[in-house]
């Protein structure tokens, strides 16, 4: 009987064990993915004036000052650094070539952007096409992972439903499969 007792407490120790070791495997993958950055972007909006299109990112408190840059925000949990911000013009022709030394979480870099930017943006809403031929690549390393990470988008232009009497687009990003 002592035997039956012994061996049904070694099992149950060692399913115990089993459990611990698994729980152990989850925190330190949870940890793991905490020190991730994620680059994005802000919510982006064109309005078209007479004398061109301004940039608005939403979230900015200031709006004076983004008019006419792009804001990257770091959404993840570590710091990125060494990031290659690239916008390309039909695939291979480079409009702007940005470098960032390191983005920690929870921050943004402006992007200014350049006139032939500007003038891709004004054409697109022109000929009512809406897809740009201009596409934006993102290459980063971690902190922690020293992998490079490399996303590439395709910049769309939609409308902006709004009550006023303003023509206001909407910038959006397509992530081009590889």
């Amino acid at each position: 009987m002592i035997n039956v007792i012994q061996a049904v407490g070694s099992i149950g120790t060692f399913i115990m064990a089993i459990l611990y070791f698994i729980s152990v495997m989850i925190q330190i993958r949870q940890i793991k993915i905490s020190f991730i950055p994620y680059l994005s972007f802000d919510q982006i909006i064109l309005e078209k004036k007479k004398n061109g299109i301004k940039v608005m990112n939403l979230t900015a408190s200031d709006h004076e000052y983004v008019n006419t840059a792009l804001k990257l925000l770091n959404l993840g949990g570590g710091s990125a650094k060494d990031i290659e911000v690239v916008l390309k013009l039909n695939g291979d022709e480079v409009l702007q070539r940005k470098m960032v030394n390191i983005l920690p979480n929870n921050q943004f870099y402006l992007i200014p952007i350049n006139q032939k930017v500007f003038t891709e943006f004004s054409d697109t809403i022109e000929n009512n096409v809406y897809e740009t031929n201009m596409t934006i690549e993102l290459k980063y390393s971690g902190q922690v992972s020293k992998k490079r990470s490399s996303n590439e988008y395709r910049i769309s232009i939609d409308n902006f439903v709004n009550l006023d009497d303003k023509d206001l687009y909407e910038l959006t990003f397509e992530r081009l499969e590889e």
